[in-house]
Parts: C-alpha cells; structure tokens; sequence
C-alpha cells in the first residue's frame, strides 16, 4: 500500500487531509510536529511527504532542509501565507510543489495522485534500464557509458538524469543545488563571483540578496562532506567560489 506522510500542527486541516488520503485507499501517518518526522521518513520511507510550513519549534522549511540531506522522495509543501517567497523558498530547497491554503482537499488529492504517477513512470523506466544491463551482462553499477557523465574527483554527474554518484552511492540534491554544483564541477579550479554564478547558472541578471548563493554552497558542502567527496567548493576570499579536487 502506498504510504504517505502528513504533518501539520492544525488538527483539523490534518484530519480532513488525512480522510480524503485515506478515501483513495492510502496508508496514511499524521504529525502534529516535525520532532519525530526525520526518524520516521528514515526508518518508514513514505512514498510522499505533505508538509506545512508554518509550524511551531521546527518549521517546515528546516524540516525540508534537512530531509533534503538523505531523501529524495516527493514533498508536497502547503501553507497559509502563500506568498511568493514561500513559495520560491519551498521550491528551492527542494519541495516538488505548492499549494496555498485554504485549498480544496480533492486538488491536493489530485496533486498527490500525480505526483505518484512521475514516480511509478520513474521506477517503470528505471527497471527497464537495469533489465537492459543486465541482459547486456553490464554491471548496474557501473554508471551508463551512453550517458554523458561530468567526471570530478570521485564525483560522477549526469546532467541527463540529474544524477550524482559517489563510489555508487547517490547523493540527493535539490534543483538549484544540482545545477550549482554541475556547472562548478566542469569548471574546476576557475573562481566565479556570486553575481557571475547567478548570471552564468540561472541565466538572469542579479537582482535580490546574494545570500541565496552561499546557502546553496553551505548546503551542497554539507552533502559532499558526509559522503567523503573529493570535489569540494572552495571560497575564494572577496571574490566567490571555486571547484576544486583534493585527493
């Protein structure tokens, strides 16, 4: 049974959530708070995550943060502000989509049903692939030859499947993260001020805080140490960043 995570801290929004999931045959686990969520998406591993932001202790947004660290599985982020930045910040950490209260149970029910969909089309894909490896008698975990890989250290980089292995342990990156650290790792050793980044990455002119580059840089460092990486963005001081390999 497909099992799904909802965590809100307003009874009633997580109840009437909660029955209409349910309604559609889902196995369905309710939070009031996010203290014992982390543990439990570690241990449980939800098919899908329908998360508020605006919580009491630890808000949404940090949950997401930190989720993004070891999972990639779809996040769902509603919220009563619904302004613009919620909605840019959720997307940018790595929340797959968006949803304003007050909303109509049934278009988050419709939401989830879709998202659900990307992920079995993905699985069904993916089988595939590792059906054809097989039969071709090429070890599955030995990165596709016919797919352009970006090589950095003991990084390997897929732009095609937005994938990053290391030593044949994938690492989790949001959409910003990923393209960040592409773009660097095939510019190893050049050094890029956060106005060329944001420019030369995203593709548009610098207009807002240049903040949104270092928290990208602080969390994709994080990733890189925990699985031991050799690639590492270093500070350029009074400039900005650079790839560079230590091995």
């Amino acid at each position: 049974m497909t099992k799904l995570f909802v965590v809100d801290d307003d009874p009633s929004i997580l109840q009437l959530i909660s029955e209409y999931l349910r309604k559609e045959q889902y196995e369905v686990f309710s939070y009031a708070h996010g203290q014992q969520l982390i543990e439990h998406v570690q241990h449980e591993h939800p098919d899908c995550l329908i998360l508020d932001i605006m919580m009491p202790g630890i808000d949404g947004l940090t949950l997401l943060t930190e989720l993004r660290t070891f999972t990639g599985i779809p996040i769902i982020m509603i919220s009563a502000r619904g302004e613009e930045v919620d909605r840019i910040n959720g997307l940018e950490l790595g929340c797959n989509d968006f949803l304003s209260k007050p909303f109509n149970p049934r278009e988050l029910v419709a939401r989830v049903k879709a998202m659900l969909r990307l992920i079995d089309t993905g699985k069904r894909t993916s089988n595939s692939i590792s059906l054809s490896s097989v039969a071709d008698m090429t070890p599955p975990t030995v990165p596709d030859t016919s797919t352009s890989y970006v090589y950095a250290g003991n990084l390997s980089i897929s732009e095609e499947f937005r994938q990053v292995l290391i030593q044949n342990n994938e690492l989790y990156f949001t959409s910003r993260e990923f393209e960040l650290l592409l773009f660097l790792a095939t510019h190893v050793q050049r050094p890029f001020s956060r106005e060329q980044l944001i420019q030369q990455v995203w593709n548009y002119d610098f207009f807002g805080e240049l903040r949104v580059v270092d928290d990208l840089v602080k969390r994709i460092r994080k990733k890189l140490v925990q699985y031991q990486s050799t690639l590492t963005i270093d500070t350029v001081w009074g400039f900005g960043y650079k790839a560079a390999i230590h091995e």
